[in-house]
C-alpha cells in the first residue's frame, strides 16, 4: 500500500510527494497481495502563488550579418511630384546631313534703283581727261573772244582760218609798230600760207602805205624768222627783196 503526502512550499507550485509505506503488510506467500480499492477523490489544494516576473537581462552581442535576401518584387508606382525648374540647355548637336534643294520660287517684284554709287579708278580717269579737254576748250575760246574783242577795236579787217588780220592805220617805225600790236594781244603779221599773204595785200593796198612784217634777220644776217625764232616756211619775195631799204 503507498500514501500520499501533501506540503505547501511558498512561491511554488503544489507539489504531491510520493515515498514508500514504511511497513507493509507482508504478502502471501512471498507474492503480493492483491490491490485494494482505490480511493476516493481528494480535495483539490491550493492553488500556487504566481511568481513575479523577473528583470530584464543586458542585451547579448550583435550576431553576424545574416545572408542578403531574395529581391522582393517592385512597389506600386508612386504619384506623380510637382514639375521641377527646367535645366540648362543641353549641348548643340552635330549639324545635320543637307537637305535636298527645294523648288525655284516665283519671281519676285523688282526693287527701286539704288543711289548711283561713286566712280571707280577708270571713271575717275576718264572724267578727269574730260575735264582736261574742256579746260582746254574753254581756253581757247576764251583766247579767240579776247582777240576778236580786241580786233574789233581796229576797222578793216582781214580772217583767214583762226587768224584775223587788222590794221590800226597809223605808221610808225618797226619796234613801235611791233609794240602797239602786243598790246592788242596780236604781233606783226607773219604770212605762212599764198592766202594770208593775200589777206594782208588787199590791208596794204586799202591803206596805201608801206607794212612790216614781223620776220625779221636780225639776230644772223640773211637768216630770217619768225617772232618765235622759227624759220619761214612760207616766203613770196618780189625780185630784189629783201634789201633792207633804209635800215
Amino acid at each position: 500500500m503507498r500514501t500520499y503526502s501533501q506540503r505547501t512550499v511558498t512561491n511554488a507550485c503544489t507539489l504531491v510527494m510520493c515515498s514508500s509505506v514504511e511497513s507493509g503488510l507482508p504478502g502471501r506467500d512471498g507474492r503480493d497481495g492483491r490491490e485494494g480499492p482505490r480511493g476516493e477523490k481528494g480535495d483539490p489544494g491550493l492553488p500556487g502563488v504566481t511568481g513575479q516576473a523577473g528583470m530584464p537581462g543586458q542585451a547579448g552581442p550583435v550576431g553576424p550579418k545574416g545572408d542578403n535576401g531574395s529581391v522582393g518584387e517592385p512597389g506600386p508606382k508612386g504619384d506623380t511630384g510637382p514639375s521641377g525648374p527646367p535645366g540648362p540647355p543641353g549641348v548643340p548637336g552635330p549639324a545635320g546631313r543637307k537637305g535636298p534643294l527645294g523648288k525655284q520660287g516665283n519671281i519676285g517684284p523688282q526693287g527701286k534703283p539704288g543711289p548711283k554709287g561713286e566712280a571707280g579708278p577708270k571713271d575717275v580717269t576718264s572724267l578727269r581727261q574730260q575735264v582736261e579737254a574742256l579746260q582746254g576748250q574753254v581756253q581757247h575760246l576764251q583766247a579767240a573772244f579776247s582777240q576778236y574783242k580786241k580786233v574789233e577795236l581796229f576797222p578793216n579787217g582781214q580772217s583767214v582760218g583762226e587768224k584775223i588780220f587788222k590794221t590800226a592805220g597809223v605808221v610808225k617805225p618797226f619796234a613801235e609798230a611791233q609794240l602797239v600790236c602786243t598790246q592788242f594781244g596780236g604781233q606783226l603779221a607773219s604770212p605762212r600760207s599764198a592766202a594770208e599773204n593775200a589777206a594782208l595785200q588787199q590791208l596794204v593796198i586799202a591803206q596805201n602805205e608801206a607794212a612790216f612784217l614781223s620776220t625779221t634777220d636780225s639776230k644772223t644776217e640773211g637768216k630770217f624768222t619768225y617772232p618765235t625764232g622759227e624759220l619761214l616756211v612760207y616766203s613770196n619775195w618780189a625780185p630784189g627783196e629783201p634789201n633792207n631799204d633804209g635800215g
